[in-house]
């Protein structure tokens, strides 16, 4: 059985927060994400869609401590990139990584991707640099809660939740939302008879080291 124990009250991890955004996205034309896993991973081979065709890119990081940021970058071709980061702490350490992680991977995979595509105009020379300032975070365990509501704001234009001042009322309803959608997107597997005969063989072996004899 699925727990949304967690969604009540914790931190979300990274497997929430990249089906957050991905389901964000589907109803954005031309929006690549990629996974918050991917500075662990490593990155994917660059879409065979043009740079040119994209709308947003968005990619949220697990920064230090436990905390959420998010870099969206805006494309306006054939002249213009207007990345957005934001951490809802608004830290200055927190600052810098999402800094470092523009200029030495984001930014280089966008021109590498750019440049595989084949693509005669250049690369934008024009990049915009934008601090989303607002809301900030009104507990310690919602930042990723957070990163999904103005990740919402940006690809859906609407702002209303970055000027809001945002309550832990206001998280709790989004958690809510959020717990919903999994709920009604996510499906279950049945596991096959040779799995089940194999959990009931390893849940008996466990119980004779663990239940008195």
């Amino acid at each position: 059985m699925l727990s949304l124990d967690f969604l009540r009250d914790g931190l979300l991890n990274d497997a929430v927060i990249d089906f957050g955004i991905r389901m964000i996205a589907e109803s954005v034309d031309g929006c690549i994400t990629f996974s918050s896993l991917t500075l662990v991973a490593g990155w994917p081979k660059p879409s065979r869609q043009w740079l040119s065709e994209t709308s947003y890119v968005v990619m949220p990081i697990n920064l230090s401590s436990n905390h959420w940021g998010v870099i969206i970058v805006e494309i306006t071709f054939l002249a213009t990139l207007t990345v957005c980061f934001y951490e809802p702490l608004h830290d200055h350490c927190y600052r810098k990584e999402l800094d470092n992680t523009w200029d030495y991977q984001l930014r280089p995979y966008l021109e590498k991707w750019h440049s595989q595509s084949g693509s005669k105009e250049p690369f934008p020379k024009q990049i915009i640099v934008k601090w989303i300032g607002k809301p900030s975070q009104p507990d310690l365990k919602c930042c990723g809660v957070m990163v999904l509501g103005i990740v919402y704001a940006y690809l859906r234009n609407t702002h209303r939740f970055e000027r809001h001042g945002v309550t832990e009322a206001y998280v709790s309803v989004i958690r809510l939302r959020l717990a919903w959608l999994l709920l009604c997107t996510t499906k279950m597997i049945p596991h096959s008879e040779k799995n089940l005969k194999e959990m009931q063989k390893t849940n008996q072996e466990i119980s004779k080291v663990l239940l008195p004899q």
